[in-house]
């Protein structure tokens, strides 16, 4: 059975596709490679842990943690499980775990040719490296890496059957602002089923209003900053539209989540991950083409919201 992927879209052209593909490559290429490459990551999961144990007053290690849309490279997860953390999380791709022929058929019998070319392409140029750089990470932590297969489950979210699954942490990175309107809210409703009765959930979705919000890879966030040659223009998915990023996107704002969320939980936290990123390509007459758009939506980019259950 197929499954649909958000990764890819049919109504971008093959030319945008190839030169997104190019940015992405260029990008990639220019890293180096060595420990570092894995320590924002586990800096964010070093963060997981003090949120969770400051809110909570629990202990992390003892945690049933759960990712949702772990992605193609599910590299959180992997650290999580090599640290010893009872982690599991779902994504509608298959992830790549080794480059195998086996493992690029059931790619591609799951989530398509596209989605089986990228697979191929990035484990051939990267994951060698990457996966090295990763156990190295670790290593310098005191940790061994360790990936089991079985925790790492596909499917839709939105209609899995968790039969009955408890878990203290639920966490998302970068992935609600690609699940139609419809299936987030059955995520939610799912989410406060399985979220413990003391547990917390942390979310953190691109916004749609902000200058990283409409997923072209010219503007991806570690790029907004550097003066590089674009063919599209700040905030060109609010304005021009004439660049559609390659993946699908529900356009939610800021004030979107924040009405879904609340409506099922309380809101402990809502931050802004960077601040006023983008703040020097808002000049006057960008301004005025977003007057629609209050700075708190243009500058949201990433927002990290911490939920609980209501009280």
């Amino acid at each position: 059975m197929t499954i649909r992927s958000s990764s890819s879209r049919s109504d971008v052209t093959l030319i945008q596709k190839v030169n997104e593909a190019f940015t992405f490559l260029r990008w990639r290429l220019s890293e180096s490679g060595g420990p570092e490459l894995f320590d924002g990551l586990l800096k964010g999961l070093d963060g997981f842990r003090t949120t969770y144990e400051a809110v909570t007053g629990r202990p992390f290690a003892q945690a049933k943690v759960f990712e949702i849309g772990f992605g193609a490279r599910p590299a959180r997860m992997i650290a999580l499980m090599s640290m010893g953390i009872d982690v599991r999380g779902i994504d509608l791709d298959r992830p790549m775990l080794e480059l195998s022929l086996a493992q690029l058929a059931s790619i591609f019998k799951t989530n398509g040719p596209e989605r089986a070319l990228k697979s191929a392409v990035r484990s051939v140029l990267f994951d060698r490296r990457d996966r090295s750089s990763m156990r190295a990470a670790l290593q310098l932590r005191g940790f061994k890496m360790q990936i089991d297969r079985s925790r790492f489950l596909v499917g839709d979210a939105a209609s899995f059957d968790f039969q009955g699954s408890q878990f203290d942490l639920i966490y998302s990175e970068d992935v609600f602002e690609h699940i139609p309107r419809a299936g987030l809210e059955k995520i939610v409703e799912s989410m406060v089923r399985t979220l413990a009765p003391q547990g917390l959930a942390i979310v953190t979705p691109s916004i749609f209003t902000g200058i990283t919000g409409g997923h072209i890879a010219e503007w991806y966030s570690h790029l907004v900053d550097k003066d590089i040659p674009r063919q599209s223009e700040p905030w060109e998915h609010l304005r021009k539209k004439r660049y559609p990023g390659n993946t699908y996107l529900n356009g939610l704002c800021r004030a979107d989540y924040r009405a879904l969320f609340s409506s099922h939980f309380d809101i402990v936290e809502e931050r802004v991950i960077r601040p006023d990123q983008g703040r020097r390509w808002l000049t006057p007459q960008i301004r005025a083409e977003l007057a629609q758009w209050s700075e708190d939506e243009l500058f949201s980019n990433n927002v990290r919201f911490l939920l609980r259950h209501k009280s």
